[in-house]
């Protein structure tokens, strides 16, 4: 693996298009999405109409901040159809999750939308270094989650072969890997650990035994600490994917093998705005907020201003790969994740990024608030990591640098190996809720 190969763009004249000319086609875009939306009817026409807005004439991009949002409870209150803004007879694809709380939300997809998400997932294996020779090990979930088809359309797209092996049957896996030789490993990063620890298991190495040169891991936050420790298990580029269902699925934005500094947004299609979670006012460039995105080109479902609830910061500075769209950052939680700790605001991910950086602290770990008693108090329930040539970690150590870094106490436990959960399929589990009953772990 080398820092400085040289990765071909797949669709160099829109990833590299001078910020004026995209701005045109973006303002383009815009006016042709409203006008969709006026002749759809329903509740982005409704809330369209209410601000002024009778033509996509009527707007230009400046006007965007000024323009009404759409946001989850929307699409839970038109379910299964309602924000459709085409025949039913025109969507070719359903995908779906089950939403904040367990209440489904369904999207939908027609012809050109599934050969844009298929252009889209093209794009961001092609930035991970992946071409037609390529082998693609996709071991995401396939069904109604859009992470497994997603890849596998883009893949196919980019001309690569690809390996539909999904989520589970992890021994299986590592056979896999070790007679294909793929140069490719796209899944969560959860389960990008499993399979380095269990690829390490089977005494397989990097170099000898693996053949991967960069993966693309999603569907959850994670953090560089993350990427080390699976760059170190898989000897492999470990690059960030984002995309959600309501938006597209996997392919919203991905970063680049070049400079794996943060996640280039394909804003001619996707346009994207950070703004103040609690205001819905825009923030600046560099600055955390809420990810809004409007589909410039979406046909089944499109959304204008669509808040995702995902926290992350927008820059726009020039890239190594040569690529001008905007980069986000890592997604650093989600609003509803955010815990309010005797006053102060603290993401799962900053905990998580306090913890693996020791040397000895396993991946595998779980928060638990603890909500029995007021005030409530954060427990971080960790196992010491297998192989590590260092003693396991001094719980007071951890508590002090986590009130160091983050302003708040958090307990630390130190449990047995295989005593927190691990995810072989779907998203990992990353915090539970002890309001009474049983502990979520055994050894609390």
């Amino acid at each position: 693996m080398t820092d400085e190969l040289a990765v071909p763009m797949y669709e160099p004249d829109a990833e590299s298009m001078p910020p004026p000319q995209l701005a045109e086609l973006q303002q383009e875009r815009l006016r042709g999405l409203i006008d969709r939306l006026l002749a759809a009817g329903g509740i982005q026409a409704g809330r369209l109409k209410d601000a002024g807005v009778a033509s996509g004439a009527d707007v230009a991009l400046a006007d965007l901040p000024r323009l009404p949002m759409a946001g989850k409870e929307d699409l839970w209150r038109g379910y299964p159809f309602g924000m459709f803004a085409v025949r039913r007879e025109d969507v070719l694809q359903l995908h779906g999750s089950s939403g904040t709380g367990g209440r489904p939300t369904l999207v939908g997809y027609t012809r050109a939308d599934l050969r844009l998400w298929s252009r889209m997932c093209a794009r961001a294996l092609a930035a991970a270094g992946a071409g037609p020779a390529s082998l693609v090990h996709n071991a995401y979930g396939y069904g109604l989650f859009t992470g497994g088809l997603g890849i596998h359309q883009g893949a196919v797209e980019l001309g690569a072969t690809v390996l539909p092996v999904s989520g589970g049957m992890t021994a299986r896996q590592v056979t896999l890997l070790r007679d294909l030789q793929p140069d490719i490993l796209t899944c969560t990063p959860s389960y990008a650990i499993r399979l380095g620890e269990a690829v390490a298991e089977a005494g397989l190495r990097p170099g000898s035994g693996l053949r991967l040169s960069a993966g693309l891991f999603g569907a959850e936050p994670w953090t560089d600490a993350m990427r080390a420790r699976i760059s170190e298990l898989l000897g492999l580029r470990a690059l960030d994917i984002y995309g959600l269902s309501e938006v597209i699925g996997p392919g919203v934005a991905a970063e680049c093998f070049q400079a794996a500094d943060g996640l280039h947004v394909n804003e001619d299609h996707f346009l994207a705005e950070a703004v103040d979670p609690a205001t819905g006012q825009p923030v600046p460039d560099g600055t955390f907020g809420e990810l809004v995105f409007s589909t410039l080109t979406k046909e089944a479902l499109p959304l204008l201003r669509y808040r995702t609830g995902d926290i992350a910061a927008l820059r726009r500075e020039p890239c190594a790969c040569g690529r001008t769209l905007v980069k986000m950052s890592k997604v650093a939680g989600r609003g509803d994740d955010m815990l309010v700790l005797r006053g102060v605001n603290v993401y799962p991910s900053e905990v998580e990024r306090v913890l693996l950086s020791h040397p000895a602290v396993a991946p595998d770990y779980l928060l638990v608030l603890d909500e029995r008693e007021i005030p409530s108090r954060l427990l971080a329930c960790i196992e010491s990591r297998t192989g590590s040539a260092g003693p396991p970690p001094a719980a007071g150590e951890l508590e002090s640098r986590l009130r160091e870094e983050l302003g708040v106490g958090v307990a630390v436990r130190l449990l047995e190996p295989g005593t927190v959960p691990r995810s072989e399929v779907g998203k990992a589990v990353r915090l539970r809720r002890w309001a009474s009953g049983q502990p979520p772990l055994p050894g609390l």
